[in-house]
C-alpha cells in the first residue's frame, strides 16, 4: 500500500518496483502516494520511464506494465536495467 511510498519518500528505502502479473490493470488509488515520493525529491514512473498519467480515470492505462518508484538518484540506472532485462540480448 501507500505505506512503501511513504518508506521511500522517508529515505528508509532507495527503490520500490511493482511488477504485477501478466494483464494486471493498475488502479490509480494504489498510486497515490507518488505525490508524496516526488516532493520528498524521488521519481515514480512505469517501467519505461513514463511518468504516471492519473488522468484516464480509474485506472493506469493498460499499457503500464509496472511502476518504479525511487529516491531520484536511481532512477535512470533502474529503468536502464529493465530496458535491458526486457530487449537485452540472451543469446550469450
Amino acid at each position: 500500500g501507500q505505506g512503501k511510498y511513504a518508506i521511500v519518500a522517508a529515505g528508509e528505502a532507495h527503490v520500490l518496483l511493482r511488477l504485477p502479473r501478466e494483464g494486471y490493470i493498475e488502479n490509480i488509488w494504489d498510486h497515490s502516494g507518488a505525490l508524496v515520493v516526488e516532493e520528498a525529491g524521488g521519481k515514480v514512473t512505469d517501467t519505461d520511464g513514463r511518468p504516471l498519467d492519473f488522468s484516464e480515470g480509474m485506472s493506469l492505462n493498460p499499457s503500464v506494465k509496472g511502476v518504479v518508484v525511487t529516491n531520484g538518484a536511481l532512477h535512470d540506472e533502474i529503468i536502464a536495467a529493465l530496458k535491458e532485462a526486457k530487449y537485452g540480448d540472451w543469446s550469450v
